[in-house]
């Protein structure tokens, strides 16, 4: 499809969804593969203009200029330009480069923001199946082909994965203070009711004056609380979709799991666990108060910061599960990085992604800046940073979950061993969701599924996150929601999943 195509279904969808917030020809692909290394063959060097959210490093341009000096090294015939977009501004931006086609290579993409499947169906992100067989053979071989697989959209990849971490080591289980529970006499809780006590406990025996903190809030499922439900593991997409492992789709938020989600996260709000003002609190506001350390225990495995050391140098965390479960990837990834359809040479991208990934040393350039100037190498996936800004922050730094590796990241030195080890390991023995490998295309509900992924910040949230009474609000909610087009987005993920599936030998 011309690009112009592309980007007359840019125009159509902004005037006709404004809440959503492809097909570019990548020229002749066929012939034999590109060299390991992705030389386009001499000529004129082809940008790679990399979309990023959030502020640019302090020492960007040192950085941009030693990637562009090892890329010619290299023998390729790029160069590398990032730009840096607010995070307020960059759905804006980015709809708008998009639709009135701003040329652009590659835009890092953030599932749970705006996934893959909108910026595809909009045209805005291109397959690139020819592209990774004649320039990317280095980009392939370093992720598994389950991963690969996950990035398809009606059979094509559609957009490169940022296998940055195992899935298996991220959902499921909860982070605490173990220095806390120590100090309060508690053990590690085994059930809801008991993550809920020791939370109590901890918040009235908070080790300082401000005793004002919470649990730590996401805008996802209770995830940690699956592992205890007898349904377990089922698989939830987007907030909206319950899959079992026998493939039946439904509503996930008419199932009895969902309430009992509600009904947890109540009784948390009731008791004072959760931020009374949490709907109108800014994101920075709370996410402030988790970098220093102030929360109860917050869903997923994270780490201890410096800043937090400093202000308690005692601090122990660990990951705890409230129930022996087998490890669940209930998706496969939840960042990628696609490939613009307003670029004029697509090819470029995956020269630069393969190059990225062909090599520790490239991927550390990219990532952490000038070795022994940038940071220091302290062994197999640590590192020591050296330049830092007048924040205390990295002087350089890209991180992981924009561009990575799950064996190729560094952590800082100081990581707790077992969460260097999570962070770095691919479980083999995890057991994958039915639905990894599948990617719903909501084009044929694309109306339904935008206003419903916005009424999810109004309706559902309040009530998922235990802010509303699970018997005051679920009715109105639930009327919200369907009114949006629940019915009709879950009938076609129904229909397309069960096509799907059936094409994979699954009944």
């Amino acid at each position: 499809m011309k690009k112009r195509k592309a980007l007359a279904r840019w125009l159509t969808a902004l005037f006709i969804v404004s809440v959503i917030t492809g097909c570019s020809g990548a020229g002749d692909a066929g012939g034999e593969n590109g060299s390991a290394n992705g030389e386009n063959g001499g000529g004129d060097k082809l940008p790679v203009r990399y979309l990023l959210p959030g502020n640019a490093p302090q020492d960007l341009d040192t950085v941009v200029k030693a990637i562009n000096e090892k890329l010619a090294a290299d023998g390729l015939n790029l160069t590398y330009e990032p730009t840096y977009i607010a995070w307020d501004a960059w759905d804006q931006k980015t709809n708008l480069m998009m639709s009135t086609g701003e040329e652009f290579e590659l835009i890092a993409i953030m599932h749970d923001v705006k996934g893959p499947t909108v910026l595809a169906g909009n045209g805005g992100i291109i397959p690139i199946d020819d592209l990774l067989n004649q320039y990317g053979s280095e980009l392939k071989k370093s992720m598994p082909d389950w991963i690969w697989e996950s990035a398809k959209i009606n059979g094509k990849i559609s957009y490169v994965p940022n296998f940055w971490a195992d899935t298996a080591y991220n959902d499921g289980m909860f982070t605490i203070r173990t220095d806390l529970l120590e100090k309060n006499g508690l053990k590690p809780p085994t059930s809801p009711e008991e993550l809920l006590d020791a939370a109590e406990t901890l918040q009235k025996n908070w080790p300082q004056e401000n005793k004002n903190v919470y649990i730590k809030m996401l805008e996802e499922p209770a995830y940690f609380l699956h592992t205890t439900y007898d349904t377990y593991p089922f698989t939830v997409a987007d907030n909206m979709i319950y899959i079992d492992q026998q493939g039946n789709v439904k509503s996930w938020l008419e199932t009895g799991e969902f309430k009992k989600d509600v009904q947890y996260m109540n009784e948390a709000y009731q008791r004072g666990l959760i931020m009374s003002d949490l709907l109108t609190t800014p994101t920075e506001v709370i996410n402030q108060e988790e970098l220093a350390g102030r929360y109860l225990y917050r869903p997923g495995d994270v780490g201890l910061s410096d800043a937090i050391m400093q202000t308690f140098p005692d601090a122990k965390l660990d990951i705890y599960y409230l129930a022996e479960q087998p490890k669940f990837r209930a998706y496969a990834i939840r960042n990628s990085n696609g490939v613009s359809a307003t670029s004029p040479h697509p090819e470029a991208a995956i020269q630069f992604l393969n190059w990225v990934y062909s090599s520790q040393e490239n991927m550390d350039l990219v990532q952490n800046g000038v070795k022994d100037v940038h940071w220091e190498d302290t062994g197999k996936n640590t590192k020591d940073y050296l330049a830092k800004n007048e924040n205390g922050s990295p002087a350089y730094e890209l991180p992981y979950w924009l561009l990575g590796h799950v064996e190729m990241n560094r952590y800082p030195t100081n990581i707790d061993p077992a969460r260097l080890e999570r962070r770095t390991t691919v479980a083999d023995d995890a057991v994958n969701s039915i639905a990894i490998g599948f990617t719903f295309d909501p084009t044929n509900v694309a109306s339904q599924y935008a206003n419903c992924i916005a009424e999810l910040k109004t309706s559902v949230y309040p009530v998922m996150q235990g802010v509303v009474k699970y018997e005051d609000g679920y009715d109105n909610m639930l009327a919200a929601m369907k009114a949006a087009g629940l019915d009709e987005v879950v009938a076609e993920y129904k229909r397309q999943f069960d096509e799907w599936r059936a094409g994979q030998g699954g009944h």
